[in-house]
C-alpha cells in the first residue's frame, strides 16, 4: 500500500515520509515496553514476585467445562422432608447449622470430586450468573438403604459409648456410627446406613464466578485447604514450572498443616497447567523464640 502511495512522490517526500512512518513505529515499541514494565511493577508492588515479565494471559472460560476453577453457591436439601444438608448461602443455614459456620461460595472443580459427582456433571455448561434447580436419585447420591446394616445390640453392650442414648440420637460402636432407631426390652436398634442413604436430594446451585488467572486460581486451592488463615497473607512466586508458596507464621502450628500442604501441592499441579513442582518457604528468626 505504501509502494502505491509513493509512486506520485518526489524523491525528498519519500524519503521524509518512510522516515515519518520509522519514528511512528519506534514511538510505538517504546509504549508498548512502558505498558509491559507497568504490568509487573504493578504485580510486585501488590507482594507478587514475578520473573517473567507478564503472567500468561488466560481467557476466562465463557461455559464451566471439565476442570474449570469455579465457584459455586448452593443449597442441598432432602427432597422427601425439606431438611437442609448444607448450603454455602448464610440466611438458608443460620440457625440450622451450629454458630461459626463459613458460610461463602465454594470451589468446585468439576471432575476432582470437591462435591458429590453427581452435582459437579450438573455445573457442566452453566455460564456465570445462571442457576440450576435439579434432583439427584439415590443411586447417584449415597446409595440405597441396606437393610442389612440395621443391627440389633444389646443396651448393655452400649455402657461405654459417650452421650445418652434415645431415639434418633448418633451413637458410635466399634468404630462405626449409627442412628438409634428403637430402643425396646433391653434392645437397641441401631441403623449404621449413611444418613442419607436412600434420600433424593434437591439441589439448588449458582455459578459465582469462574476462575481464568493462575494466579487466582492458586489463591483459591490454598483458601480451600487452609481455610483458616487469611490467604492474602501467602505470598507466591512463579518461576518457570516452579509455585514458591511462603507461608505465614500464623499457619505454622495449624492441626494437621503438613498434610494440607501435601494436599494443596498436589491440587496444584493435577490442576494448573505448567506447574511441575511446588515449594513452601517458611521463614523462622530470633524473636520467635523469645
Amino acid at each position: 500500500m505504501y509502494a502505491c502511495l509513493e509512486k506520485d512522490m518526489s524523491a525528498e517526500d519519500v524519503g521524509k515520509s518512510r522516515t515519518t512512518r520509522a519514528k511512528r513505529k519506534k514511538a510505538e515499541t517504546v509504549e508498548e515496553m512502558k505498558t509491559t514494565e507497568e504490568k509487573v511493577e504493578s504485580r510486585e508492588a501488590s507482594g507478587e514476585v514475578v520473573k517473567e515479565a507478564v503472567l500468561e494471559e488466560v481467557k476466562t472460560p465463557v461455559k464451566v467445562e471439565a476442570g474449570s476453577f469455579v465457584l459455586v453457591d448452593y443449597i442441598i436439601k432432602i427432597k422427601e422432608t425439606g431438611e437442609i444438608v448444607d448450603t454455602t448461602i448464610e440466611e438458608v443455614g443460620k440457625g440450622v447449622f451450629e454458630a461459626g459456620k463459613t458460610y461463602e461460595p465454594k470451589l468446585v472443580i468439576p471432575g476432582k470430586g470437591f462435591l458429590l459427582k453427581a452435582i459437579e456433571e450438573e455445573l457442566i455448561g452453566m455460564e456465570t450468573g445462571q442457576e440450576k434447580l435439579f434432583e439427584i436419585p439415590p443411586e447417584k447420591a449415597f446409595g440405597q438403604r441396606d437393610p442389612g446394616k440395621v443391627k440389633i445390640i444389646p443396651l448393655r453392650r452400649l455402657k461405654d459409648v459417650e452421650g445418652p442414648i434415645t431415639v434418633g440420637s448418633r451413637i458410635v460402636v466399634d468404630g462405626r456410627e449409627g442412628i438409634v432407631r428403637s430402643i425396646e426390652s433391653g434392645r437397641v436398634q441401631v441403623d449404621f446406613n449413611p444418613y442419607l442413604a436412600g434420600k433424593t436430594l434437591e439441589c439448588s446451585v449458582k455459578i459465582v464466578k469462574i476462575i481464568g488467572d493462575k494466579l487466582e486460581k492458586i489463591k483459591a486451592l490454598i483458601h480451600t485447604r487452609i481455610p483458616d488463615v487469611d490467604v492474602e497473607k501467602f505470598s507466591l512466586q512463579f518461576d518457570g514450572g516452579e509455585v514458591k508458596i511462603t507461608v505465614p507464621r500464623e499457619a505454622y502450628l495449624l492441626p494437621a498443616i503438613q498434610a494440607s500442604k501435601r494436599v494443596l501441592a498436589r491440587d496444584i499441579i493435577e490442576n494448573i497447567s505448567d506447574v511441575e513442582r511446588v515449594v513452601y518457604l517458611e521463614m523462622y528468626d530470633r524473636t520467635m523464640f523469645q
